[in-house]
């Protein structure tokens, strides 16, 4: 490793460029702090340049290079920017800038100069004039903004180019990207410089312009780290960036993905573009929480990826490490970084499935419905494991798929515990990743029949009839949980001769006794205010006897017996109602969950137990659970 001080004018005035490698992150430097910070300390040192005086260099910071074998005779040599492609993109937009607005007052014999510092010459003699010709390269997603930015010459073409956006119903204008920012801001700048300092200095236009480029060349420089062949970059990377804003796991599980495509001579922009290019769009980047911590969905994505990979627990601030140790370790996971992509992007596919938004459109009989609904995400790995890895056939998967739902939906009902799915659902993962293709739902089956305890237990029918006669699940469950019990049992009670109906619109969960049933519903003949109503142990004097009896009816109206769903038309018309009026308004359903209710005489603790005993019956044989 070899570090010198550098001017911008030995950075840039010679016949190379420097190549953004695909691991770096895409431009984000903005306005406040980094481009209003460099142009002050630009404005500083021009403004002694004019007055006479002896600045003393300014350093922008480290530049971490390494040389690049050339495969041509003809090629430009390039360099990869391991550190400090942030700042080179920022000055190479700067330097377009000034450019620009000298040819723009007529300053050529100044703009040739400064455009050297932007492009190489003798592009007829390159290898490859439309990449070799720019001093700076930048990753894909950045390179046609900044090329169109460096070869439109001027602000006018620039904003032509990309003009601000407002969409209708919007009050601001949709962003645009930080390249093309980042020169309108260098533009303005120079310019109001210019006339400003012209006047100050007593100087032309012109003068000042020379004394800015001057200042530039020689006055900023940067320490260039050359790494010599032995040395790591890809630890210096890693090491450079574990300070200041923090690196995504995704960030740097694409720097190694990307420097190992890099060692195996791999076409880097053909395999970005064809794979890893489709990770970089906003549902990816979109964050998410879990377990009190926000993460990017193509964090998460790895890390189950790994995990179903591995099987074993992957905590998600240490995906890349346990990463770099898999994919290194014997035997080889893959011929190439290609083919790592192209599986990880198969595994990729198969996650955006369940983490889509319109997964709620789904069926309440698919197993991405439940997972979203049940609030499971922690299932993912091995979900990901049967899909993409088991090589199941359509029936085997159906039958794996049937068992992870029934055992989610009895727990759910029963009251099991969630805290260790985490945990749990690696264990299952390894119990079947190591049989053939035909023994894996056996071998699903045996691992989640032998579960014991309330992290683990298959709950059997006794329990969940048990549930959902006596549980108040309206108190402990959410109600897109609710909502997609009550639809699978309303799809089980029809027949072929039922109309098909799409029972997921617009369909909200009803108590069929209110919570407030004070006001409309008697206990035992008497009625009861609302607040004690709500509250038993408020029933005193008279109502003492009560208590009890209310304390009951308040558990027997959250249980599943009592809840039905309605849309959201018929739900405020019935919603706290007697009875006889929510009978009434019943009859307008077409469900047969509410045809149940037609020739019913009165509705009490008792109707709410049989029906609570007749759902619950109806849950075991959507959802069966195999004899251990």
């Amino acid at each position: 490793m070899q570090a010198n001080p550098l001017t911008l004018d030995a950075l840039f005035n010679a016949q190379l460029r420097y190549i953004v490698p695909m691991f770096q992150r895409l431009y984000v430097w903005q306005q406040k702090p980094q481009w209003e910070t460099l142009w002050e300390d630009i404005v500083e040192k021009a403004d002694l340049r004019l007055e006479g005086g002896q600045a003393m260099p300014h350093y922008l910071g480290a530049l971490i290079i390494e040389g690049v074998r050339a495969e041509s005779p003809r090629e430009v040599k390039r360099f990869l920017i391991i550190d400090g492609q942030q700042r080179l993109t920022t000055l190479q937009i700067l330097l377009c800038a000034f450019r620009d607005v000298a040819r723009a007052n007529g300053w050529e014999a100044l703009a040739r100069p400064i455009n050297r510092f932007i492009e190489n010459s003798d592009q007829d003699v390159m290898e490859n004039p439309d990449e070799e010709r720019f001093k700076l390269w930048p990753t894909l997603l950045n390179r046609e903004v900044f090329k169109t930015v460096l070869l439109s010459g001027s602000r006018q073409a620039v904003e032509r180019a990309y003009p601000l956006v407002k969409l209708p119903r919007k009050k601001k204008f949709e962003p645009r990207s930080n390249l093309v920012e980042a020169y309108l801001y260098f533009e303005e700048r120079l310019r109001e410089y210019f006339s400003t300092a012209e006047t100050a200095a007593g100087k032309s236009q012109e003068d000042v312009g020379y004394a800015v480029f001057q200042s530039l060349k020689q006055d900023f420089c940067v320490v260039e780290i050359v790494l010599s062949e032995g040395d790591d970059s890809q630890e210096i990377f890693y090491s450079l960036n574990s300070q200041g804003r923090p690196l995504s796991q995704s960030d740097l599980l694409r720097s190694l993905i990307f420097m190992r495509a890099e060692k195996q001579k791999a076409n880097r922009d053909e395999i970005f573009k064809k794979y890893w290019s489709q990770f970089e769009t906003p549902f990816w980047s979109a964050e998410t929480k879990r377990g009190g911590r926000s993460y990017s969905r193509l964090d998460l994505g790895l890390r189950y990826f790994l995990m179903a990979k591995t099987g074993v627990m992957v905590d998600a601030r240490r995906v890349n490490e346990v990463y770099r140790q898999w994919i290194s370790s014997a035997p080889p996971k893959y011929p190439s970084v290609e083919m790592e992509l192209a599986d990880f992007v198969r595994h990729g596919d198969v996650y955006q499935q369940y983490e889509s938004a319109m997964v709620s459109a789904l069926p309440s009989t698919d197993l991405r419905r439940i997972l979203m609904d049940f609030d499971v995400s922690t299932a993912l790995p091995l979900v990901l494991y049967l899909e993409v890895d088991a090589e199941l056939s359509p029936e085997e998967l159906s039958e794996c798929f049937g068992m992870l739902q029934s055992f989610l939906a009895r727990r759910m009902l029963t009251g099991g515990e969630t805290k260790e799915y985490n945990i749990f659902f690696v264990d299952v993962l390894r119990s079947v990743m190591g049989v053939t293709s035909a023994q894996v739902p056996q071998a699903l089956r045996a691992k989640l029949l032998s579960g014991r305890g309330s992290t683990r237990h298959w709950p059997t029918d006794e329990e969940v009839l048990d549930a959902a006669m006596h549980r108040p699940i309206g108190h402990s469950l959410r109600a897109p949980t609710l909502r997609i019990m009550l639809e699978r049992i309303e799809i089980h009670q029809r027949n072929k001769k039922t109309e098909d109906l799409n029972v997921q619109t617009l369909l909200q969960v009803e108590h069929v006794m209110p919570v407030s049933w004070g006001a409309h519903w008697t206990i035992q003949g008497q009625k009861v205010p609302a607040g004690v109503a709500t509250t038993h142990w408020l029933a005193k004097g008279e109502l003492a006897t009560l208590s009890e009896p209310i304390r009951l009816r308040n558990n027997a109206l959250q249980t599943l017996g009592n809840l039905t769903l309605v849309n959201k038309y018929l739900n405020p018309s019935a919603s706290n109602g007697d009875f006889d009026t929510k009978r009434a308004e019943y009859k307008n359903s077409v469900l047969r969950l509410n045809r149940y209710f037609d020739e019913l005489p009165y509705w009490d603790e008792s109707t709410i137990l049989a029906r609570g005993k007749q759902l619950g019956m109806q849950f075991c044989a959507i959802w069966p659970r195999p004899a251990s």
